[in-house]
């Protein structure tokens, strides 16, 4: 992420660029009006995935303003958020997902586009727990975009043969296999270091071990027994034996070029969501593969997931109707389509066709469906879905404090996970 100076001149950088590209295309603006679109996609198959969404409203007679924040897993693009707020240049959209649409619609910023949803029957295509986090107070103020699950385990078929290794099926197995990598040189695990990497992992192994009874006390009901149990300390210590096999060179790198190296062959897996899709058809290869993909092994199945969402603003520098268009194309049977085969992830529209869709997707599907259905479905803690940005943030620094800190014990850190989630749900309260 860089240093806390860096991140301000990042920051301000952001302000700045996205005001000069707001006022440079005004003019230009089509009859039918602009949008502008505040988000964090910037790798190579985020940025294909958004100018999808832009040739379908040009198209319609739109125009729609990319102002694309990179950095931070989301947080330089909230920062950029607050600070165009301030210079009263809100834009039309910002990419906002989890409790904190609920935070800036109580705050009276949010648009109402029930019509949009009423129009679509939002209600009855979207999955009932997507639906509800798109609403405040009973009116929809956000559009989601996709369905992602984060449990993934991500695997290079040809590294893992060349180790001898055989595909993992539970967690002693997973091991195993880790272990003939790293005797065949080859580094077992992309992705070690950077915070939101190293939380997105424990992600996967909490749900894995602990199964979603707990993983939901633990992460969305913050329940302080859960948050200091033996499972709990029993999921940090698995993610302490699975940095052994992570390569510490990885430190600061971003999640695609961690992506990169599994498709590569230099490393032989990778923990991470399936935005890594994206980026694995990039390089030219095909994901269920080449490349495998499987829920993380463990005790126990189910889907952790993070639907992608944009909150529409009011008093913005938007035109209302190209909003209204932005909400509606956005979960449009074709876009869903186009952006999600894209973007790595799953349609959000339920009874959308995944013909040509990867066996990965596929999959996704199928599990998504098993995990609705069998109540072992549980919104992703890492990717902002369980709770608000100050309450992550005590689970990341906790996460962050005995990764970097190899004496730290897997007991302590539970125990600091429960007091500090306690304390930083009671300051959000006030």
């Amino acid at each position: 992420m860089g240093n806390r100076g860096l991140w301000h001149h990042t920051a301000c950088l952001g302000v700045a660029v996205a005001a000069l590209s707001i006022g440079s295309v005004a003019s230009a603006a089509p009859d039918k009006g602009t949008v502008s679109v505040l988000n964090w996609w910037t790798s190579g198959s985020e940025a294909k995935s958004m100018n999808v969404l832009s040739d379908m409203l040009a198209d319609q007679g739109y125009k729609m303003v990319n102002d694309a924040v990179s950095g931070g897993g989301g947080s330089n693009a909230r920062t950029v958020l607050k600070s165009r707020i301030q210079s009263n240049n809100m834009p039309g959209a910002a990419q906002i997902k989890g409790p904190e649409i609920q935070q800036w619609c109580q705050a009276g910023m949010a648009m109402n586009i029930d019509e949009v949803a009423k129009q679509q029957d939002w209600s009855k295509i979207l999955p009932g727990p997507v639906a509800k986090g798109m609403q405040c107070d009973g009116h929809f103020v956000a559009v989601p975009f996709n369905l992602h699950r984060i449990n993934w385990v991500w695997i290079n078929k040809s590294a893992l043969k060349k180790a001898g290794a055989t595909m993992p099926s539970d967690w002693n197995s997973f091991v195993a296999a880790l272990d003939k990598l790293k005797a065949a040189g080859i580094t077992p695990i992309a992705g070690g270091g950077d915070t939101w990497q190293v939380a997105t992992e424990f992600d996967a192994i909490a749900l894995a071990t602990g199964g979603a009874d707990f993983y939901r006390n633990a992460f969305v009901d913050l329940k302080p027994d859960a948050l200091s149990s033996d499972t709990m300390v029993k999921a940090l210590s698995r993610l302490r034996t699975l940095q052994k096999y992570e390569d510490a060179n990885d430190q600061g790198l971003s999640w695609n070029h961690n992506t990169g190296a599994v498709v590569k062959g230099e490393a032989g897996m990778q923990i991470m969501g399936d935005w890594a899709k994206g980026e694995i058809t990039n390089a030219g290869a095909t994901p269920g593969d080449q490349v495998a993909c499987m829920a993380m092994p463990g005790e126990h199945s189910g889907f952790v997931y993070n639907a992608d969402s944009f909150e529409m603003f009011k008093k913005s520098n938007s035109d209302k109707a190209a909003q209204y268009a932005f909400a509606r194309t956005a979960l449009s049977p074709e876009f869903q389509r186009k952006f999600n085969m894209a973007k790595g992830s799953i349609p959000v529209r339920e009874g959308v066709s995944l013909d040509g869709f990867d066996a990965c997707a596929q999959k996704a599907q199928s599990d998504f469906e098993a995990a609705e259905k069998n109540n072992a479905l549980v919104p992703s803690f890492s990717q902002d879905m369980a709770e608000t940005g100050a309450v992550k943030g005590a689970l990341f620094d906790v996460i962050a404090k005995f990764y970097n800190n190899k004496n730290m014990s897997a007991e302590a850190a539970a125990k600091q996970m429960a007091s500090q989630a306690k304390q930083a749900k009671l300051m959000s309260s006030m």
